[in-house]
């Protein structure tokens, strides 16, 4: 997938689409943050809904940050583009999430993705510290799942 703006038809109602209107969807969700410009963001949508967004941002090269909101069941070629993007498109080494200590199903959620724990800033949230998830290249395992 590139970034050209163009959406990704998949299955049964299914669709792979990025945007201003992810970005937003995304930030709207995760906790103090915002879709900022230079920003990119790729959504999930069922049945024109969407269900699903990363906002990637703070590219350097090496890094990129990334934001993720699920409010629903992901497809393997979801999971494909959200991590095709920042590995194959922006070369990147690895992905870096930070989340809030206290948002135990966001931290499941990226665990069970694959990232780990790299990072604590003590007190930094709101409500606890704010923990630096990340992944590497070569720890990924979605690079090469079938689409669907």
């Amino acid at each position: 997938m590139g970034i050209d703006g163009h959406c990704l038809p998949t299955r049964l109602g299914w669709r792979i689409t990025q945007g201003v209107d992810v970005g937003h969807w995304v930030a709207e969700r995760v906790q103090g943050k915002y879709f900022a410009d230079g920003s990119q963001a790729i959504g999930l949508e069922r049945d024109g809904q969407i269900i699903a967004g990363v906002i990637y941002e703070n590219w350097n090269k090496a890094s990129i940050v990334c934001h993720i909101a699920i409010e629903g069941r992901i497809t393997k070629g979801y999971l494909k583009a959200i991590f095709s993007y920042p590995f194959e498109f922006c070369k990147v080494k690895k992905i870096i999430v930070p989340v809030s200590s206290t948002h135990a199903k966001s931290l499941k959620l990226v665990t069970k993705m694959g990232f780990v724990e790299e990072a604590r800033v003590k007190d930094a949230a709101p409500d606890g510290d704010i923990i630096f998830l990340t992944l590497a290249r070569e720890k990924c395992r979605f690079l090469g799942v079938e689409n669907g």
